[in-house]
């Protein structure tokens, strides 16, 4: 289980922008760094758009009207 604030989540962001821009690591190492987490990025972008723009339910439902007794 991760027990983590916005702040420490916005520190993490920040350090690895850091790792990956800043760093005296090889630019091999450098690049991966950086194409993580730009990967990771552009999957939760992704699936924002896919959760924002899902199929609406289907309008053939059979939903009980409103006169229909419940037990």
């Amino acid at each position: 289980m991760l027990l983590a604030s916005k702040w420490d989540t916005a520190f993490d962001v920040l350090r690895f922008l850091y790792v990956g821009f800043f760093s005296d690591l090889p630019a091999w190492a450098r690049y991966t760094v950086l194409g993580l987490g730009g990967s990771t990025v552009v999957y939760g972008f992704v699936s924002w758009l896919r959760g924002r723009f899902a199929a609406t339910p289907d309008d053939g439902e059979s939903v009980p009207a409103a006169e229909t007794p419940v037990r």
